[in-house]
């Protein structure tokens, strides 16, 4: 790139901030006009009438179309193609909230059910008009970005969405009773549409159509969903503002994969339905059954031994005088990532000849005492209890820290009033104590039993699950992404969030017991 071309593209963004100062210093003096001009009566009873808030929406979109102007030519990934797209879709954006505002300004004196239908109405007509300039794409110069793909995936999604839009339409005129379940179940069987035909069409292609009708049907599930909860009265309509974005990429990221997930548990590697022979390998093959039992032991000593050590620390430093220094120091290896602290013991455990100076201080510590040095991190089961060390040396110190501001909760009075009645220190500490503190304890516990449940950074680190020391998490990466068996991790990873549900449900109740209690 030569310095002039530096400067050009400088000059665009520089351009471009500008132009987006302009709007934004336009848009702000305009909407903080004051009232007291009687001769901007008219603009202020349209602004009453909600153009306040659709001009934020139409200079957001002027600000995309500026946006991606200025980034054609800075940036590699922004083609002319796609520069294009955002133009016409902010443009599009525009004329959709000018025309929803207009049609609101004429039906203001309308009832509710014909303003909904014609909304409606109006959002069908301007999809329908999207699928038939998607499908007339070739031939038009400006359009040639959208690919075959796009041109499938609007016929695909914008005639169920039509269906949807003019159905709805229909319902806003029955009795209110029904109107809410039949809009939901309207949305629902656009989305289920979508789905089937999708996949009705894939089977005629040699290349898979991909997520994206799956993510189409999501997003109308969703919409559907929060529309029947906005229903209930007004006062809740504006959450669907709020929370269709964040539901969006909750269903996307979060509810598909794990659909998807749950369906792929039941396939084999060619993606072929094999009923439950992945979850039948799982608990007859020897060592899916050592990676089970593992995955146990994990769960039972870890979360114990992290909580009680964490406990008697905080219990015994509590009120000392350098009790920040002490809990510092125990704190520390939780603020390490997994990996670190896999490295760091894997050093700890480092094996030589019986011959050769020691590296690792396990080794040398045993040497010292007159042993031979030991293979740790090979040794069955002994590895494993190593291994569990390491995420006992993690967790404690968040153990500590939770239960320390818990015990600092524990009201004096009560302390003092069993001292007085001849209570010794444990039975304090049993009586009055660990009762005051049980929330925390639970918390302390799920979480660790969680995390402890995921394990896979320090197994995949120090062992990679060789010599028997695999858990689920690391057995369900190496059967997906090593052995080719995407069958088989997505089965353990179904039964990882099975064994994971029942500490969840426990921890909310124990949670709403307490909201109660309180």
């Amino acid at each position: 790139m030569t310095t002039l071309d530096l400067i050009g593209k400088v000059l665009q963004a520089v351009v471009g901030l500008a132009a987006f100062g302009v709007v934004m210093a336009l848009l702000l003096t305009f909407l903080d006009r004051p009232e007291d001009k009687p001769r901007f009566a008219s603009w202020r009873a349209a602004i009453r009438q909600g153009l306040r808030p659709r001009l934020i929406i139409i200079a957001a979109l002027v600000l995309l179309a500026v946006l991606a102007r200025v980034l054609y030519g800075a940036v590699s990934w922004m083609t002319q193609g796609l520069t294009n797209a955002a133009i016409i879709l902010a443009v599009a954006g525009i004329v959709v909230v000018l025309l929803q505002w207009l049609l609101d300004r004429l039906l203001q004196r309308a009832s509710e059910s014909v303003r909904s239908a014609a909304m409606r109405v109006l959002g069908a007509v301007l999809v329908t008009a999207v699928v038939l300039v998607a499908q007339m794409a070739e031939s038009i110069a400006a359009l040639d970005w959208v690919t075959p793909a796009l041109m499938q995936a609007a016929v695909i999604v914008g005639w169920p969405l039509v269906a949807v839009l003019l159905a709805t339409a229909a319902i806003a005129f029955a009795p209110v009773r029904i109107r809410r379940s039949a809009r939901l179940i309207a949305w629902l069987l656009a989305a289920v549409s979508i789905v089937v035909v999708g996949l009705v069409l894939e089977q005629g292609q040699e290349q898979p159509i991909g997520v994206w009708p799956w993510a189409a049907a999501a997003g109308l599930s969703v919409a559907g969903l929060l529309g029947y909860a906005a229903d209930r009265d007004d006062d809740s309509k504006p959450m669907l503002v709020f929370l269709m974005p964040a539901a969006l990429l909750l269903t996307v990221g979060l509810v598909y994969p794990a659909v998807r997930t749950a369906i792929l548990a039941f396939t084999d590697k060619t993606g072929t339905f094999n009923g439950v022979d992945n979850f039948v390998w799982m608990f007859t093959q020897p060592e899916a059954l050592v990676t089970l039992g593992n995955t146990i032991v994990w769960v039972i000593v870890v979360p114990t031994l992290s909580t009680a050590i964490g406990l008697a620390y905080a219990v015994f430093i509590d009120k000392s005088r350098g009790e920040r220094f002490f809990k510092s120091l125990l704190f520390m290896p939780f603020a390490l990532s997994m990996v670190g602290a896999s490295i760091i013991w894997k050093f700890m455990y480092a094996y030589r000849g019986p011959q050769q100076d020691q590296i690792g201080f396990v080794n040398q510590v045993i040497v010292w005492f007159g042993g031979e040095p030991q293979q740790i991190l090979q040794n069955s089961p002994w590895n494993t209890l190593a291994l569990i060390l390491v995420m006992i040396w993690i967790q404690t110190g968040f153990a500590m820290v939770v239960l320390s501001a818990s015990i600092k909760g524990v009201p004096t009075e009560q302390l003092e009033a069993a001292q007085i009645d001849g209570a010794n220190p444990w039975q304090r500490f049993t009586n009055v104590t660990v009762p005051s503190i049980r929330p925390a304890l639970v918390v302390v516990v799920t979480t660790i039993s969680i995390a402890t449940l995921k394990v896979f950074d320090i197994v995949r680190t120090m062992t990679a699950g060789n010599f028997e020391t695999s858990v689920v998490a690391n057995e369900m990466y190496t059967q997906a992404f090593r052995a080719g068996e995407p069958g088989r991790g997505a089965a353990l990873a179904l039964i990882l969030f099975i064994m994971v549900l029942p500490i969840v449900i426990y921890n909310v109740r124990v949670l709403n017991q307490q909201k109660a209690i309180r």
